[in-house]
This record gives structure tokens, C-alpha cells and sequence, in this order.
């Protein structure tokens, strides 16, 4: 279930990535996304942010869940298909165990499309 298309910011702890709802990707229905699918986008962002610092410090990737969603914001009710939308993700705490991430989207006019407050938890580390 691949949304996210490019990765084009990344720090530890904070990414933001971009992709363009296409007609037959990912929760599109009737050439239209329901805005609250965002929140799969966010949590696609949180993944390569989190993947990607694993990378970087050697380290296998580590399997996450969401477990909970706070405070979402949805400002409009749907997104179309050919909207590109801009995701930025920053962990606000964490441990090796869970991490507290505030999300949101973007339309590529910079417009606010929805925010969470969202809480993983991390698997265990991966064999060496």
C-alpha cells in the first residue's frame, strides 16, 4: 500500500514527502480521496522518516503501528485526483518504544488540508 512517492526533506525526527492522487492509486474512489485517508499518508511519511534514519545510523528497519490519532483537523472533505499534496511529519518525543509525531498535509498551493497528533508504537529491532 505505497502512497508516498518521494521523500524531500528528511532530519532525524522530521520528513516531509509529496504525491500526486492518481486515478486507481491508493483509496481513490470515484476520482476522489475522503480527506480522512490523509491520515495514511501521514503515517506512510512517518514510516520513510523513521526508515530512513534507520538507514542512516546502519540499522535495520523496524515495523510500526499506529495506536492512536489526536486532535485531526480536516479542512475540506475530499482531495481529487491530480492534486499533489505535500506531507510534513515532526516527532515531538519518543523512546524505543513509542513516538509521538504531529502531521499534516498540504495542497500544492500551501493550503492546509488536514493535521493530526498521532502516537506508534515500534516493533522489536531486527536481527543483526
Amino acid at each position: 500500500m505505497l502512497a508516498v512517492e518521494e521523500l524531500l526533506e528528511w532530519a532525524p525526527g522530521r520528513a516531509r514527502a509529496r504525491l500526486v492522487v492518481r486515478d486507481g492509486g491508493l483509496l481513490v474512489q470515484q476520482g476522489c480521496v475522503d480527506t480522512i485517508a490523509t491520515l495514511e499518508y501521514m503515517a506512510q511519511t512517518i514510516a520513510a522518516c523513521l526508515g530512513y534514519e534507520a538507514f542512516q545510523a546502519g540499522a535495520g528497519v523496524r515495523v510500526g503501528m499506529i495506536v492512536a490519532c489526536r486532535r485531526m483537523t480536516i479542512d475540506r472533505p475530499i482531495v481529487a485526483v491530480g492534486e499533489q499534496l505535500d506531507i510534513g511529519v515532526e516527532r515531538v518525543r519518543g523512546s524505543d518504544y513509542v513516538s509521538h509525531f504531529d502531521a499534516e498535509v498540504r495542497d500544492a498551493n500551501g493550503k492546509l488540508v488536514s493535521s493530526a497528533s498521532l502516537t506508534l508504537v515500534h516493533g522489536d529491532q531486527p536481527p543483526a
